[in-house]
């Protein structure tokens, strides 16, 4: 099993379909002390055995930092990591693993990945792109910047990428009803990285906001997604093979470090379930995460374990 830590919500983009808790924006000091907690979290964790796989980073946007002294605190997190946790582990999977959006300058997070590969080696970073074909740019520029720094990483240190894109019934119409395809769409735009499909989960608002947002053609109907798994299978296997094992692993495999904020025991909190992957379906056991169709109550889990 994994950590992740959710490190703040600041972002450079604000997605439509934003997943953070709260939609604050934290000053320096507070996100000096966020990083300090995390510093400090990590030496109550079992990272030897129970929490082998390793850590993730997650934000908001966790590597656009303009700040030298937030930078500089970062910094001394992954040096961290880097002892307590990358090197540590028995597990040979341990990974630094870690999602980011790609619209910013990327000097900073190549800073991160020279400390990792210089100390420990690339085989211990796991770093995903997260793309997405409706919601997520707010013009071409962006977009065009986040393809220039994915296909720049990937040059810099010839690594394959996680190409995060969120399947929604937009992306299962593309495929459906336009003869889209997956393969083509990578070997002409991220060639050389891989595609990594991820299910809907409920999009949270934040403080002053209802509990959830719908987005028109976000969360897809059973029978179309029943209907476009083959044509995933049979056009890129790899990313099939890859959502069947995430979304098996999406409810169990990442525990959540510091889930609540502004304690004076932070540091001691011990990872655990949270966000709806604790709360599970009386019908089956699974996560009511994997409840995501937009016209059924039907788990989506069950449905591929059916099928699988």
């Amino acid at each position: 099993m994994m950590v992740q830590y959710g490190i703040w919500s600041n972002c450079t983009n604000r997605c439509e379909f934003c997943l953070i808790k709260d939609e604050n924006y934290l000053s320096k000091y507070e996100m000096l002390n966020e990083l300090n907690n995390v510093i400090k979290n990590i030496d109550y964790v079992d990272w030897e055995d129970k929490y082998s796989h390793g850590i993730s980073l997650l934000g908001g946007e966790i590597y656009c930092i303009p700040l030298k002294d937030v930078q500089d605190k970062f910094l001394e997190l992954i040096d961290k990591i880097i002892e307590k946790i990358l090197k540590v582990s028995k597990n040979p999977e341990c990974r630094y693993s870690s999602v980011t959006n790609g619209i910013y300058d990327p000097t900073f997070l190549y800073q991160v990945i020279d400390k990792i590969k210089d100390s420990v080696g690339l085989g211990k970073v796991d770093i995903n792109f997260s793309y997405d074909l409706k919601y997520r740019f707010k013009d071409i520029e962006s977009q065009e910047l986040a393809k220039k720094n994915i296909m720049d990483f990937h040059k810099r240190y010839d690594y394959s990428l996680g190409i995060q894109m969120i399947l929604t019934q937009h992306v299962i119409n593309k495929v459906l009803l336009e003869g889209w395809k997956p393969s083509q769409f990578m070997n002409e735009t991220f060639p050389g990285n891989m595609l990594a499909f991820l299910y809907p989960h409920p999009i949270f608002r934040g403080r002053g906001y209802s509990a959830s947002k719908k987005l028109e053609d976000f969360n897809f109907t059973r029978k179309s997604f029943l209907k476009f798994l083959p044509l995933l299978e049979r056009d890129l296997p790899n990313t099939y093979r890859g959502f069947i094992e995430s979304t098996r692993n999406s409810a169990v495999f990442k525990h959540t470090g510091l889930y609540f904020k502004g304690s004076s025991e932070d540091e001691k909190q011990l990872p655990f379930l949270s966000d709806g992957k604790e709360l599970l379906n009386p019908q089956c056991g699974h996560s009511i995460l994997y409840q995501c169709y937009s016209d059924s109550e039907r788990c989506m889990l069950c449905d591929l374990n059916s099928l699988d």
